[in-house]
């Protein structure tokens, strides 16, 4: 088995949402200038890197990362090939054709968008899910969440998150800022991404791993 990782790198002067906090991280001790220990101080929002969105990031009622069963974070993943759609391109229900999701727990959308993580235009004018497709996978019934390379499943123009909010009516998740879902096209892999433990946290960041059969 194989773990191949999805996850963008925590530091200093890393890409965050425009507007959002900046992350702060702090090594205290070292342990080559002869300290005992060292450790890192930090500060972020549960919305840095890569992460993932409970429900409750956009609904009242949901849940939460510390109340839910940690077996909805674990399942079968899909990459979906979605590299011919340009820049602020809508994919709609296409993207399905001569897809099967039985069975499916978590599905990436793949549109070579991680490649830009650290540049200006990697927050905006990124490809989008269509209305149809997000009330589509929040019906399907084992599909439990929708992964992306860019910040939102959203237009980078739309301030209400419609999309987040028609996805996460029911009890899903979406993960974004991923990495490295090339290597997973064709492939048949396991997905983990367990959120920390906050308490009545709606989100959190996540250490996303697919494990890959060889």
């Amino acid at each position: 088995m194989k773990a191949i990782d999805l996850s963008q790198t925590l530091e200093n002067g890393m890409a965050v949402y425009p507007g959002a906090p900046e992350p702060h991280f702090e090594q205290i001790g070292s342990v080559k200038n002869g300290d005992i220990y060292q450790l890192i101080k930090f500060t972020m929002t549960t919305h840095t890197g890569t992460h993932m969105d409970c429900n409750t990031h956009v609904t009242a009622n949901g849940y939460y990362t510390d109340a839910q069963d940690i077996g909805f974070f674990i399942g079968k993943g899909l990459v979906i090939d979605c590299r011919k759609y340009g820049k602020n391109a809508e994919m709609g229900m296409e993207i399905f054709d001569k897809v099967n999701l039985d069975g499916v727990n978590f599905v990436f959308l793949y549109c070579d968008w991680a490649k830009l993580w650290g540049s200006k235009e990697f927050w905006s004018d990124y490809p989008f899910i269509s209305r149809d497709v997000a009330q589509f996978l929040a019906k399907h019934p084992t599909v439990r969440a929708l992964g992306v390379e860019y910040a939102s499943i959203d237009p980078a123009d739309q301030a209400g998150l419609d999309l987040h909010k028609i996805f996460l009516a029911e009890e899903k998740s979406v993960i974004e800022n991923l990495t490295n879902l090339d290597k997973l096209l064709n492939k048949s892999f396991t997905y983990v991404g367990f959120p920390l433990k906050f308490k009545g946290g709606e989100g959190s960041p996540i250490r996303a791993v697919a494990l890959v059969d060889e």
